[in-house]
């Protein structure tokens, strides 16, 4: 029986770039190689595409994807190039230029099907304060949250929050995932510290009302 080729994007522009290499490795061990064998491209943090492993059989746990320590820009491709016919794509990036819609849309104008939400899903699920106003006008229940865009009156926003919410805070760049940035404020002093670091990763900042719940995760 033939296998279909899997083809395993990982790395990426964001911060969040060295857990897409975990993830991906981990990708690569679960596939099943009776149906797929597995091609793996790795972007670097300038966005080029450079082809890396292939694997027809389960890698051993020693086995690691090649990363920046172990590729040259010289052997960067174009990225129309991942392109194979009856191929589909897993997508293994986290963060901005990953989860954003941005890679799925280019993956669409390729016409290669992929694994994950589709353009406008990945957008607006990847934009938390945009996701947490489309459950607010869902009735979904959520934690009571304020936000901060760069550039905007950061008094007000300081204020808003302290109006509206309690310590403990949770303060986290809105289009980052994996921890990066986040960080529990117990005071004013704090959440302003928080608001600083956030703004680091991301010009669009989230604020949520710490609570004390059960926590689930989903992956």
């Amino acid at each position: 029986m033939s296998k279909q080729t899997l083809i395993l994007l990982y790395g990426g522009r964001s911060a969040e770039r060295e857990v897409s290499v975990l993830s991906a490795e981990s990708v690569m061990r679960a596939v099943d190689y009776n149906a797929f064998e597995v091609k793996t491209y790795f972007i670097t943090q300038s966005g080029d595409f450079i082809k890396t492993q292939e694997f027809i059989e389960t890698p051993g746990d020693d086995e690691k994807l090649m990363t920046n320590d172990t590729v040259e820009a010289s052997q960067a491709i174009k990225p129309s190039d991942i392109y194979e016919e009856d191929a589909v794509v897993f997508p293994v990036l986290h963060g901005p230029m990953g989860e954003d819609g941005s890679i799925q849309g280019f993956l669409e104008t390729l016409k290669l099907p992929y694994v994950g939400t589709n353009v406008l899903s990945s957008s607006v699920a990847m934009d938390k304060i945009m996701t947490k106003r489309i459950l607010e006008v869902a009735g979904v229940p959520q934690v009571a949250y304020t936000g901060y865009i760069e550039g905007e009156d950061l008094e007000a926003a300081v204020a808003e929050t302290l109006e509206k919410l309690t310590f403990p805070v949770f303060v986290k760049p809105a289009n980052m995932g994996s921890s990066v940035g986040i960080s529990k404020a117990e005071n004013e002093s704090e959440l302003r510290s928080a608001i600083d670091l956030a703004l680091k990763y991301d010009s669009r900042i989230l604020i949520e009302q710490g609570v004390v719940a059960r926590e689930i995760e989903v992956g």
